[in-house]
């Protein structure tokens, strides 16, 4: 009797020994997702700020000449700026009004180098803005219509940011003028693509960004899962 016995608890040991190894060796597969997705992003906020930092100075510089005062308010609004985007970019999600509230210190360097040409128009209903979203997000989109759109117009143009939730999703949509005659410029899908991916390490196969373009008009839609972090009802 004692054979068997000693052999089915030999046997048991055995099979608790390949669960636990097994159940490591999944901890270990999920850990490395995890590493992987966190490098990604990273990276696609690595991209960000080289970016728009290379179009401010060259703004800047343009100005030293001809407006040296308005240089000056350029380079102030651009150092508030960094500081709230480093702040801002070390969280895995902000509420959309922290990322409007960093959009409108963006604008308010570009109103420096544009003046009346930059036309904004900026909506978003309270319940859009408790909800959670990449930082950084809006900026790149923000930043591609006035390069791509307003620049190119002699008389300047409008930039309309506007978001609301409905059915459980938040919906976001910045839409700026274009000149339909001007030629497409290189590099002009590098902001959307990065937008695009950051999308997908954030809510997955639930976020999307539309592109559409009419005439004048050019437009980017985004969509994600509407998700508040807790307590922002009783806040909001």
């Amino acid at each position: 009797i004692g054979v068997p016995l000693y052999m089915m608890s030999l046997a048991l040991h055995y099979v608790l020994l390949a669960l636990e190894a097994s159940r490591e060796a999944e901890r270990r597969a999920l850990a490395a997702q995890v590493a992987a997705r966190e490098a990604e992003v990273r990276a696609l906020r690595a991209q960000l700020n080289p970016h728009f930092l290379f179009n401010s100075l060259n703004s800047i510089n343009s100005l030293i000449g001809s407006a040296p005062e308005d240089a000056r308010r350029m380079c102030e609004g651009l150092g508030d700026f960094l500081r709230r985007t480093l702040a801002l970019g070390s969280r895995e999600s902000v509420p959309l009004r922290e990322e409007l509230a960093l959009l409108d210190r963006y604008l308010a360097i570009e109103h420096v180098r544009f003046g009346e040409r930059l036309q904004v128009e900026r909506i978003a209903t309270p319940e859009a803005e408790r909800c959670l979203v990449p930082p950084l997000l809006l900026q790149p989109l923000v930043e591609n219509a006035i390069k791509h759109g307003i620049a190119d117009r002699v008389e300047g143009g409008r930039v309309r940011v506007e978001a609301r939730r409905e059915d459980g999703k938040l919906e976001v949509t910045v839409e700026n003028d274009v000149d339909p005659d001007a030629p497409p410029k290189r590099g002009e899908g590098v902001g959307l693509d990065n937008v695009r991916r950051r999308l997908a390490t954030f809510a997955a196969r639930d976020a999307r960004l539309d592109v559409s373009g009419h005439g004048a008009t050019f437009r980017v839609t985004l969509s994600m899962p509407a998700r508040e972090a807790p307590g922002e009802d009783a806040r909001g």
